[in-house]
């Protein structure tokens, strides 16, 4: 089916998708509070006590409006958490290195979870593929199917993309537990019920409703501001340095029914809005274009991304895969090796939890045109140490130092290093200094002998008199 839908189906989803409205200031979340998110509804009655956050990004969102007093645990972290952040972090608990588990979750009694990624709800085993990388068993809150778990309905119509299921999502079910649930809207299960491309927006919308359900709008409404300065920071860092670059993220390389293809950030998501707010070209992220691709993430082939030949590779930094990994695979191939880009090693690190829905993402933003800026020129400006970071030019020397093609610094532009002139025809410097020595020598000689000519000529000839003066003396 397709990922659009309907003219009638985008306006019901923006509905369903529409914050709830609220007002900033001193005016207080209004109890109950109906939400409808990702077209599961539910109601707060109070604003949750023991929420528990299912991945980084909305773990940083929570941490953001200083609601860990408020958290019972997180799980599955990325990367390293937003050092702004570090402090109110270790005071929360944290559950799994990966996705909690369903007794984990009843065991620090969650009132709340919250997840950047559907499968944080997912039915265990799942029901699509027969997976046991679910969460949810029927020891708990299982079997999960029916209304909201299998499809989706929009105000009691049955939505024409349901046919893609069936998705064994357990929010309904939790619900029912009393355990709230809030899904990023990038990842609704049903793709008809996203919103057709991630823009900032989408990230404030996401904080506002945050905000609602706990009942901070006045936080709320500062981090929103916070972001947007620094989008807006981005934005004017773009226009002072005139650059417009092409760029692709590579997430991870392994995908696809034969294991061979790269994970590269596609047209739809967050991936595609950080690049555009860094005033980059996301290469799959080009409306009407051959290498437009759908969603948040697509699978590609290594033909595709060398041939689009990008200015720069973003490469992904995650606890459960290093960037430095994709370097030595891109390195160790005679194909990639080829690839100019590979050859200038014109990458930037970002980690996985700055380019997913994040409050980080209008910092990755400005760090990105900086970063960029510092490939072209070796310049360095603004760091807001959203964790976007340039690679060591000599760590990079050592890295591929035994691999199929080792760099040196002569070929990054950042380096500080130039390439020596490769000109055979050109003389050592010390030849030259020799030469003109010689030139200086012949021009004294030449001029002392036209003198002695011109001497004989007036027939006063130099030796003469010399011999003259020696002889009266």
């Amino acid at each position: 089916p397709s990922s659009t839908g309907s003219k009638s189906h985008r306006l019901l989803m923006a509905m369903m998708l529409a914050v709830p409205t609220l007002s900033f200031g001193t005016q207080q979340t209004k109890y109950p509070l109906e939400i409808i998110n990702c077209g599961v509804k539910q109601t707060f009655t109070k604003p949750p006590e023991r929420a528990v956050t299912m991945n980084q990004g909305m773990t940083e969102f929570l941490l953001a409006m200083g609601l860990e007093g408020s958290m019972a645990g997180t799980a599955y972290i990325d990367d390293e958490i937003w050092p702004r952040y570090e402090k109110a972090y270790k005071k929360v608990k944290v559950l799994a290195e990966k996705y909690a588990t369903d007794a984990q979750l009843m065991e620090v009694d969650a009132d709340f979870i919250t997840a950047n990624y559907g499968s944080a709800f997912s039915e265990k085993p799942r029901r699509r593929s027969g997976s046991d990388s679910g969460v949810f068993t029927n020891k708990t809150v299982g079997p999960c199917d029916g209304e909201g778990s299998d499809y989706f309905a929009i105000y009691g119509t049955t939505n024409a993309t349901n046919m893609a299921g069936p998705y064994g999502t357990c929010r309904p079910q939790l619900h029912e537990a009393n355990i709230g649930t809030w899904l990023e809207t990038t990842y609704c299960e049903d793709k008809g019920l996203r919103p057709e491309v991630a823009t900032e927006q989408t990230v404030y919308d996401a904080i506002k409703e945050i905000g609602a359900i706990f009942n901070v709008n006045d936080v709320a409404k500062m981090l929103i501001d916070q972001i947007e300065a620094d989008f807006d920071a981005a934005q004017t860092a773009v226009k002072n340095t005139g650059h417009a670059l092409t760029a692709i993220l590579l997430d991870g390389i392994g995908c696809g029914d034969d294991g061979k293809g790269y994970f590269v950030g596609a047209g739809e998501g967050s991936v595609n809005m950080i690049l555009e707010s860094a005033g980059m070209t996301n290469l799959f992220g080009v409306k009407d274009s051959e290498s437009f691709k759908e969603d948040s993430y697509a699978c590609v082939t290594a033909d595709e991304i060398i041939a689009l030949n990008p200015d720069v590779l973003l490469l992904i930094e995650a606890d459960w895969d290093k960037a430095l990994n994709k370097i030595n695979h891109l390195h160790n191939s005679s194909a990639w090796c080829a690839a100019p880009f590979v050859q200038r090693a014109d990458y930037i690190k970002i980690p996985f939890s700055a380019s997913a829905l994040s409050p980080r993402n209008g910092a990755a933003a400005v760090d990105l045109v900086s970063v960029s800026t510092h490939l072209l020129t070796g310049a360095t400006t603004i760091n807001l140490k959203s964790g976007v970071t340039a690679f060591d030019p000599k760590m990079l020397v050592n890295q591929t130092a035994k691999l199929l093609c080792p760099l040196s610094l002569t070929d990054m532009k950042y380096s500080g290093v130039s390439a020596p002139t490769d000109d055979s025809d050109d003389l050592p410097a010390w030849a030259i200094a020799l030469i003109a020595v010689f030139c200086s020598l012949f021009v004294l000689v030449l001029a002392g002998a036209c003198y002695m000519f011109a001497r004989e000529k007036q027939g006063k000839p130099i030796f003469t008199e010399v011999t003259s003066e020696v002889a009266k003396a």
